[in-house]
């Protein structure tokens, strides 16, 4: 990991400072980055529309392997479940896909290449977030739904559909999950985020920000990346309100899916960057 263009883009009270970008290997064909996970064991796994489309890192930022060669259309979403499984969603493909550490394909939800509204297919899935007991919930966003499955995958039940009213999505883009199970949900389109119970039920909407993409819970904060205008805005849980904002086009170029390590580092998949920036939290 080369922590270059450390502090470069730094301005006064922003929460983060750049440490420098995740160094990808030449023998990874780069394409966007769609988005970044790390694991319990510092493991950090990239997901992009290059090939291999899954490449995993150490927590020393040393490339590891990758895989997935050929295997993704448009590959989107990225999550690390509790017993250390990858899971990813492929846009184009219209599935989910889950995956050992080690990089084999242990289970495919949905069929591949065919979309569907129904409760073992998919539309276009971009994000997927566990809930404390492992359950999942995914955002499909071409059915503009909420799909509610076990920790196998089974179907349990689903929510939403598309529009603007409570409850509606233009495009259910990124999720975030806090400790309550509570579920957030980029509402990408409809330039706002959606807060429901773990059943289902709306909750909330929070806008006035502008376009959201990716979403993270760090604490008590929900973290939302606006990819349109390159800045990344802290909401408060408990209210709703927004915090603090931070990031410009030069800092940013197009921030997508992020994730933290168990030091409080935030790692910023840059789609049109193609790549990942890591940022400590400022002193």
């Amino acid at each position: 990991m080369l922590p270059f263009l450390t502090l470069l883009f730094a301005t006064a009270g922003d929460p983060y400072v750049s440490s420098g970008f995740l160094t990808i290997p030449a023998e990874v064909k780069l394409g966007p980055m769609s988005a970044v996970e790390v694991d319990q064991k510092g493991n950090i796994y990239v997901l992009h529309r290059g090939e291999p489309g899954l490449v995993k890192f150490n927590k020393k930022g040393e490339y590891l392997k990758g895989w997935g060669n050929g295997m993704f259309k448009v590959a989107h979403g990225l999550r690390v479940d509790r017993v250390g499984n990858v899971w990813t969603t492929d846009n184009g493909n219209h599935v989910l896909r889950q995956f050992s550490p080690e990089g084999e394909l242990l289970k495919t939800l949905g069929e591949v290449g065919i979309p569907g509204p129904d409760q073992t297919h998919f539309r276009a899935p971009d994000d997927v977030v566990f809930s404390s007991t492992g359950e999942m919930y995914v955002a499909d966003s071409g059915n503009g739904r909420i799909v509610h499955l076990d920790a196998n995958g089974k179907f349990l039940s689903q929510f939403g559909k598309k529009g603007k009213g409570n409850g509606e999505f233009s495009t259910a883009h990124g999720l975030g999950i806090d400790k309550q199970n509570r579920l957030y949900v980029a509402d990408r389109g409809n330039n706002r985020v959606q807060v429901f119970s773990p059943a289902g039920e709306f909750v909330a909407e929070w806008k006035g920000f502008g376009n959201p993409f990716g979403l993270l819970v760090v604490n008590q904060e929900l973290l939302v990346s606006e990819g349109d205008i390159n800045k990344i805005f802290h909401f408060t849980l408990s209210d709703g309100k927004i915090a603090r904002e931070w990031g410009n086009p030069e800092m940013l170029k197009l921030p997508h899916l992020m994730s933290t390590d168990k030091k409080g580092n935030l790692y910023v998949a840059e789609v049109n960057g193609k790549r990942v920036q890591i940022f400590k939290k400022a002193k």
